[in-house]
């Protein structure tokens, strides 16, 4: 059923649509960049993603600690102090919570950068031992001996250009 109508539309593109629907096959996405992630690499994203969390929740404490203090400033002005200090109570509460929140913040932010702190360590110690290993291979091609007969053949040039100047000087 293949036939063809004009230069671009063939008879199959009239059954069920024709040109008019669209196409139903997803294209292939392209792999995606960068390389795997590593245990490491998840263990700081999830630092920092508990740090985000907990400044949020730090931030929505403090406000909610200066909405309560106004509120009880307003109830013990309309004269219903008990109210007033029950508000004062859970205001001190918050700030409480607050405080803790502060604390598990720090823990996270220190463990963020110990583990930044020992991948630079890791980085360094990799570039010694790149070095090491450099010249370890520098050392095996050019060895003691090498260099002690380098600098005897160097001297007995320098003999013979001495001795050559003053062959030379002589006439």
């Amino acid at each position: 059923v293949g036939v063809l109508i004009s230069d671009k539309l063939t008879a199959n593109d009239f059954n069920m649509g024709g040109i008019h629907s669209t196409n139903k096959k997803k294209p292939k996405q392209p792999p995606k960049k960068g390389g795997t992630i590593t245990p490491i690499d998840r263990a700081t994203l999830d630092l920092k993603i508990s740090r985000d969390r907990l400044s949020k929740y730090r931030s929505k404490l403090a406000l909610d600690s200066d909405k309560l203090a106004a509120r009880a400033k307003a109830l013990h002005a309309e004269g219903k102090t008990k109210n007033a200090l029950q508000l004062l109570r859970l205001r001190k509460y918050k700030i409480l919570e607050a405080d803790r929140v502060e604390e598990q913040l720090m823990t996270v932010l220190r463990m963020v950068d110990k583990i930044a702190e020992k991948q630079n360590e890791q980085e360094v110690v990799n570039a010694m031992k790149s070095g090491k290993n450099a010249l370890q291979i520098m050392h095996d091609e050019m060895g003691i001996d090498d260099v002690l007969d380098l600098m005897d053949e160097l001297r007995d040039q320098d003999e013979v250009e001495k001795r050559i100047n003053e062959v030379l000087g002589q006439e």
